[in-house]
């Protein structure tokens, strides 16, 4: 049994139902939506909504910010994806919202305004307190179940992913059970092989990853790219040159490489770091032996050799998880590692990807109906790999045990 409740655990039909989503995307300056993913992500839940009296709440982007704009787009998009109306309030808990929630019928959608407006969305405070603020009190009176499909935004305590859960009946959409269920398999690594790929510019992100994943012994193998790599070679004694020493310095990633060589110590031959790499001579890609990087050029992807061995790795593991670019994905010449490490990763037997760069690139190749899981959330999945208790999970569960008393 779930430590949480899903939609089917309850009643639909004629039900209010009030959704938290994320669509908070990339838009143009004249407001046009430049990527609908993460529409398409929570049309399963609204299917399975279409029978109820939904209230969708969303967020786009945060004050200060050029993207920082009203909700109208959002829910043109939301009706176009959907195939009926869903209407625009511009109001969150005003008269205007609360008598619009009120007159819906069964099958009706209605997206509020953008919560972000309302400032105290944006402070990190316990569900508790969170209960008792005017959004809440104005709101949730007027609901019969709260749904947080907002996988994404859940490593945050706000106001509108976990206020709710205090005091309605509190269910995971969809998106959200896969995005558990999907990462709880990578994290479990009850298939064998079991093997992680962790690169790009977060290696303090990445080692906690990897102490997470050691701790409950479900990985086999973790293959190291990216900046991680380069963390790792230090912590293995190799001279990557003062370039690149230098990078990793001003990342203020010095503290990692201690930690990086205690998980090398502790896991022998369970880390692998790459034996070549390919290096920037003038926006030229030059692939090099790890002993001979010379001290005045970037390591910008992973080296022919360990492309040809990471792949292998991948494409016969039963589960893999990546997170992070192996290289300079955005230049031509330094693309080669994450393409080929995302394409060998579409023929393992199950294959999740964070959130991010990661699912940026696999957009932009062409790969995602390829892969098992993409997960909608950067920092939330790196989170949850970590181990980290999400605030808008650890909610739901919550609900969950009062629910069931």
């Amino acid at each position: 049994m779930k430590d949480y409740l899903t939609l089917d655990d309850f009643p639909i039909k004629n039900q209010r139902i009030l959704v938290r989503v994320d669509v908070n995307s990339p838009m143009d300056p004249a407001g046009k939506i430049l990527d609908d993913k993460r529409f398409r992500g929570h049309l399963p839940t609204l299917r399975d909504l279409e029978e109820a009296r939904v209230v969708l709440m969303a967020h786009q982007s945060r004050a200060g910010k050029k993207d920082f704009t009203t909700l109208e787009a959002h829910a043109r998009r939301f009706s176009q994806l959907l195939h009926r109306e869903v209407t625009y309030v511009d109001d969150i808990f005003g008269s205007h919202a609360r008598e619009s929630i009120r007159a819906m019928k069964p099958g009706d959608v209605i997206l509020l305004e953008n919560t972000r407006f309302y400032a105290e969305e944006n402070i990190s405070r316990p569900p508790e307190e969170h209960a008792k603020s005017h959004m809440v009190k104005q709101l949730y009176p007027l609901f019969d179940l709260f749904v947080n499909d907002a996988f994404a935004v859940s490593h945050r305590s706000h106001l509108s992913v976990v206020g709710f859960t205090e005091v309605l009946p509190s269910a995971a959409g969809r998106l959200m059970e896969k995005e558990i269920d999907s990462l709880d398999m990578g994290v479990r690594g009850n298939e064998h092989p079991s093997i992680f790929v962790l690169g790009g510019t977060k290696a303090d992100d990445s080692i906690k990853v990897i102490q997470n994943v050691f701790n409950r012994g479900g990985v086999d193998q973790v293959l190291v790219t990216g900046i991680v790599a380069t963390v790792f070679q230090m912590a293995s004694g190799i001279d990557v040159g003062e370039k690149n020493r230098e990078f990793v310095k001003g990342l203020d990633y010095s503290g990692q490489i201690s930690i990086a060589k205690d998980l090398l110590d502790k896991n022998p031959g369970k880390i692998v770091v790459p034996q070549d790499v390919a290096l920037d001579k003038d926006g030229e890609r030059l692939d090099v032996a790890i002993e001979k990087i010379p001290p005045n050029l970037q390591i910008a992807d992973i080296g022919l050799e360990t492309i040809v061995d990471f792949s292998k790795k991948i494409r016969e593991a039963e589960i893999v998880v990546l997170n992070g670019t192996a290289g300079i994905f955005e230049k031509e010449k330094f693309a080669l590692g994450t393409a080929e490490i995302l394409k060998a990763a579409t023929e393992a037997g199950f294959s999740i990807a964070g959130g991010g760069h990661t699912s940026a690139a696999i957009e932009e190749l062409g790969l995602e109906p390829k892969f098992s899981h993409v997960s909608t959330g950067g920092g939330a999945s790196i989170s949850y790999l970590s181990g980290d208790q999400l605030p808008g999970i650890e909610a739901l569960k919550k609900a969950a045990s009062r629910y069931r008393k």
